[in-house]
């Protein structure tokens, strides 16, 4: 046995994790606390909706406010000041917000001039940041022996790049399906290694191009806790303290319809969604043994204007009200691509699609198509899909492989951070 293989997991050094938003947390949550149980030290940098919700689950998270000695400070704040309009949000700590739209603006500036960082700006705003030297300056100063994200853009494929650009061995946990419009295919730069929710998502990204050394399946550590027995008690106390004993209960988790293709004044921004509304709302009032359960995504619950109260309908803050009750309280999901589709699948709900969504049709992320669930082509079918009964089996190939994924993907980042680059096929 050489001396590499005799090394304890706390001689594995510092994890860096970089995370963008609340849901992306909870992806790493868990491997971090495995990771820390094991007397591996981590650090995670938790960015805008991410950071309250990283606190939440106890990890002591670092924002950019943390790094602004690694720039020049007054020069960040006061670009990061003039970007606040369009771009806050009221669970995101609005100095977090000058610093994070401060730093990725600035270094545009620093790179392309006045001129190309307007232009960029202009062109994209703040889904075209990319702050690969900021988060290159924030690895020099953790000197981590790994560096984890998930496979979101901006922040955390920055911190792939940078990682690489350093030779320091990086990981990434893509979370969903690897289908062809998916953004992340299209990277330059991938990390060391890959871990991937099933062997389906695998086969998409060997299709992509991906070379197959870099991915192992491994499921994805946020569905761990979807099967934990606390949650079916959990919800059964909603039910009872909403009311809803003898109710059948929907979900409807929708989201913006980002401008796009097909994108039309009747369907952009909040129109979809607050339509879908509007006839679950319909529904209800004809069925008075059902109940609506609201859940806006994340990033833009508070931009959907509340439709009034109901006794049976419930609007939820989803940085405040828990998932997981929700969804095993919940008999039905209807979603438009929210991955709370692929959860609510995963536990055996019945999940409805809006398949005439702009989104879903351009992301070709249709959960009937995938066969999780069931396709709605048409908005005026809403109703009658919903009072209809559904025996379509779903395809099981989508899911991940048996057992918690949590230690799975622990092991993976422990053989990059004991080992280095040595352990790269």
């Amino acid at each position: 046995m050489n001396q590499l293989a005799r090394l304890s997991w706390s001689d594995a050094g510092t994890v860096l994790f970089v995370v963008y938003g609340s849901g992306h947390v909870g992806k790493v949550a868990p491997v971090i606390k495995h990771l820390r149980a094991q007397g591996v030290p981590c650090e995670l940098l938790a960015l805008t909706l991410g950071y309250e919700q990283a606190r939440r689950l106890g990890l002591s998270p670092k924002g950019f406010r943390d790094f602004l000695h690694l720039v020049d400070r007054d020069r960040v704040l006061a670009r990061g000041e003039k970007l606040l309009d369009g771009n806050s949000h009221p669970d995101v700590d609005t100095f977090e917000s000058m610093c994070y739209l401060g730093v990725n603006y600035e270094e545009w500036v620093a790179r392309h001039g006045e001129q190309g960082a307007a232009d960029r700006y202009r062109e994209g705003g703040r889904r075209s940041f990319l702050p690969v030297d900021f988060l290159g300056r924030i690895i020099d100063s953790i000197q981590p022996s790994v560096v984890v994200s998930t496979g979101s853009p901006r922040a955390e494929q920055a911190a792939i790049e940078a990682a690489i650009l350093r030779g320091v061995p990086c990981l990434t946990m893509v979370d969903l399906f690897g289908l062809p419009h998916d953004a992340y295919l299209r990277n330059k730069v991938f990390a060391d290694r890959i871990t991937v929710l099933s062997g389906f998502v695998r086969s998409n990204l060997l299709t992509a191009g991906i070379d197959a050394s870099r991915i192992v399946v491994t499921g994805c550590p946020a569905y761990d806790g979807l099967f934990d027995p606390a949650l079916p008690l959990a919800a059964a106390e909603l039910r009872h303290s909403l009311g809803w004993d003898d109710f059948d209960v929907v979900m409807w988790c929708g989201n913006f319809e980002e401008p796009g293709l097909g994108v039309t004044p009747d369907v952009a921004g909040t129109a979809l969604a607050l339509d879908a509304e509007q006839r679950l709302r319909a529904w209800v009032d004809s069925r008075p043994d059902a109940a609506l359960l609201i859940r806006y995504h994340p990033s833009q619950y508070h931009l959907f204007p509340d439709l009034g109260a109901h006794p049976r309908i419930y609007r939820s803050v989803p940085t405040k009200d828990a998932l997981g009750p929700q969804l095993h309280l919940a008999g039905t999901l209807v979603v438009q691509t929210s991955t709370v589709g692929f959860e609510a699948a995963l536990i055996g709900k019945r999940v409805l699609c809006l398949s005439w969504s702009p989104m879903v049709i351009n992301l070709d992320f249709d959960y009937g198509r995938l066969g999780l669930g069931e396709s709605i082509m048409r908005p005026d079918d809403i109703v009658p899909i919903l009072n209809a009964s559904s025996a379509r089996p779903i395809d099981r190939s989508v899911f991940p492989p048996p057992g918690l994924a949590t230690p799975r993907v622990a092991a993976e980042i422990l053989d990059l951070a004991r080992y280095g680059r040595a352990a790269l096929p």
